[in-house]
């Protein structure tokens, strides 16, 4: 790392040292601009995770309130976002369990589709069409190997921030993804009608 980036990662874990004291202290409008802060991140990984914006969204409110339940927990000499993201993987599967349950009671339907007529309809079928593709893939996958891959293929984290993340080893993350992308490879060639 860089010592510009380093001093900038210093004052940013200061400036949310500050917030989180000032959240604790009784200032509602601190713990906002941590929302502000994070909650893009928080929202493209839980998007990610979950595969669908909505539940992204309901997951995003579920991370803060945690986070603002547990912000003394949080150690202010260290970066706010792996917690963050941590939290976010938590809910995510707690989403994800949850949604399970709805399956597996009610008949699961997409709502109508906003169409952009300024767009090529061709592109956005066939980007919307990989993008489905991919996620059924993805959810082919087992647990660990799917959360490897999308941390550390997806959002682009380093092995050892994935470790941590998932509380393994930096071998264990290169060994989930290695797995994860060849069983991923075989089912989007099942999908789409190739040998598995």
């Amino acid at each position: 790392m860089s010592r510009v980036s380093q001093e900038e990662g210093s004052r940013d874990v200061a400036e949310t040292a500050r917030l989180v004291r000032l959240t604790l202290a009784g200032d509602s409008t601190a713990f906002e601009q941590i929302i502000l802060r994070y909650e893009a991140r928080v929202m493209t990984v839980a998007a990610r995770l979950l595969g669908a914006k909505d539940d992204a969204r309901d997951v995003a409110q579920e991370v803060f309130l945690r986070a603002f339940k547990y912000l003394h927990r949080l150690d202010l000499h260290e970066p706010m976002e792996p917690w963050l993201i941590q939290i976010t993987i938590n809910a995510c599967r707690d989403a994800a369990r949850q949604r399970k349950r709805r399956r597996d009671t009610f008949v699961d339907m997409d709502g109508p589709e906003t169409i952009d007529e300024s767009a090529n309809p061709y592109t956005d079928v066939a980007r919307e069409q990989e993008r489905r593709l991919l996620q059924k893939a993805l959810e082919t996958l087992p647990e660990k190997e799917r959360l490897a891959i999308l941390l550390r293929d997806v959002e682009g984290l380093s092995t050892a921030e994935v470790a941590s993340l998932l509380q393994s080893s930096e071998t264990t993350v290169r060994s989930q993804v290695s797995r994860g992308r060849l069983r991923l490879k075989a089912a989007i060639n099942g999908l789409m009608g190739g040998k598995p």
